[in-house]
């Protein structure tokens, strides 16, 4: 019955995992393409909210009363849930319980040495777990890890002593049980155990131990696989060893032992899903990045450690810190990377910058209102005629405050020589005045 119970549950487990993950790829597609076609704010620093995770598994217990076949997958059903959250790219804190029951049942031909137990675990406490990911990339769907933690472990021994009818075991050499022992002449009935765990074995106090408690700790170490099946729901295959730090949970103490205490084995399969987070706080760490990694090349064209596919900002300079993006540092949030920033501690209040990062004063803001990209149809000939035909409607010639701006002193002055002249005034290096630079644009349309 119990390998039946287990049995369906991890189909039913099986079925909630294949169920759920296209309904949470889809809606984690939506929101990642409703992402891309507005512009993100900067999620660096934000923190997961806490992942809620459960699962079901099977104890093994390795004491001094064990079963004969000590299987991690044919022991007693036990249960786990936990709730985690990340505390950086390589550490998960988790806070868990487990609980359940383990079992044992010895018989060595001796009356004496017949022993048997049953005893209800709940192990609860909090473990630290480490993923690998300074040794392995983190965009990939299998993730190993490894926890130690610190657990409150709680326990009730109880022994099968009685049948049905209270009648007491009597085990005999030829592995049979009786209602008498085999010392007296009568044979008594024959008896079958009904495996009810009725008797309080810390009360009826056989070996002498006295009243031992039954609250003690533990040290839990877990490894396994977490796989990721979309970026808010895993799956962990985990096998996790619980050092007791008593050895009372058969109810039998054993002496001359290289580790007296008893040791639980948890093999277990669990879901952990992030119920929480807003998708840019998912794109903020790139643990929860793993549903890209079927469509990226991980190529990075220009060296700053941030993959083609991710990088919003390409062809970045080699030297230059960006963030997880793949975009310059801009210190200040005017728009001008650091880098290329001659003013990196720019107002807020500022009207807007130049492309060098400089906050504009009135008098620039006013300049920019004489656009010479904006070139009229009448005048697109001005760009079509040679330069000797303009020199000769340029009768009157260049002004002389004016004569700096022809480069290439062909008494003419063009398109790019005047951009170039802008483009310095508001870099501060030209000796031009706004009503120079008016007096320069109307200049060149009259030239």
């Amino acid at each position: 019955m119990r390998n039946t119970l287990i049995k369906i549950a991890s189909l039913l487990l099986l079925f909630v995992i294949i169920t759920i993950k296209p309904v949470l790829s889809q809606n984690l597609s939506e929101e990642y393409e409703t992402m891309l076609l507005e512009e993100e704010e900067n999620t660096e620093g934000l923190a997961f909210k806490p992942v809620i995770g459960a699962g079901l598994g099977s104890f093994t217990f390795f004491g001094d009363v064990n079963d004969y076949d000590r299987n991690p997958l044919r022991g007693l059903t036990s249960f786990r849930v936990a709730i985690s959250r990340n505390i950086g790219k390589y550490f998960d804190i988790e806070f868990q319980g487990t609980f359940g029951n383990v079992t044992g049942n010895e018989y060595n031909g001796d009356a004496d040495k017949t022993l048997n137990f049953k005893s209800n675990l709940f192990l609860g406490g909090v473990s630290m777990y480490y993923n690998f990911n300074h040794i392995l990339k983190r965009q990939r769907p299998i993730h190993p890890y490894i926890s130690l933690g610190v657990e409150i472990l709680q326990f009730t021994p109880k022994a099968d002593l009685l049948d049905v009818d209270d009648n007491q075991y009597h085990y005999w050499t030829d592995a049979t049980i009786h209602s008498v022992n085999q010392s007296v002449n009568n044979g008594g009935v024959l008896l079958a155990r009904d495996y009810d765990y009725e008797s309080d074995l810390r009360k009826l106090d056989l070996y002498g131990y006295g009243y031992y408690p039954t609250t003690s700790f533990a040290i839990p170490i877990d490894v396994g696989l977490n796989v990721t099946v979309s970026d808010r729901v895993k799956c962990r295959l985990g096998a996790a060893f619980h050092f007791s730090w008593t050895d009372y949970i058969d109810n039998y103490k054993a002496e001359n032992v290289f580790y007296n205490n008893d040791i639980i084995l948890n093999t277990y399969v669990s879901l952990s899903i992030d119920l929480f987070s807003s998708a840019d706080e998912l794109t903020a760490v790139e643990n929860f990045k793993n549903l890209k990694f079927t469509i990226t090349d991980r190529e990075d064209e220009d060296g700053d450690r941030v993959d083609d596919f991710n990088d919003e900002c390409p062809n970045t300079p080699k030297g230059v810190k960006v963030n997880f993006k793949g975009c310059p540092e801009d210190t200040d949030k005017d728009g001008v990377p650091d880098y290329m920033d001659k003013q990196n501690d720019t107002p807020l209040e500022a009207v807007g910058v130049g492309a060098n990062g400089i906050s504009l004063g009135e008098a620039q803001l006013i300049v920019l209102l004489y656009d010479p990209d904006a070139v009229k149809r009448s005048e697109i000939r001005l760009y079509s005629k040679d330069t000797k035909l303009k020199q000769t409607k340029n009768t009157k010639g260049i002004p002389d405050k004016f004569k700096f701006v022809d480069l290439n002193q062909d008494n003419y002055i063009s398109h790019e020589e005047l951009q170039k002249a802008i483009d310095a005034f508001f870099d501060g290096t030209s000796p031009l005045t706004p009503k120079d630079v008016e007096e320069l644009q109307e200049f060149f349309f009259n030239q």
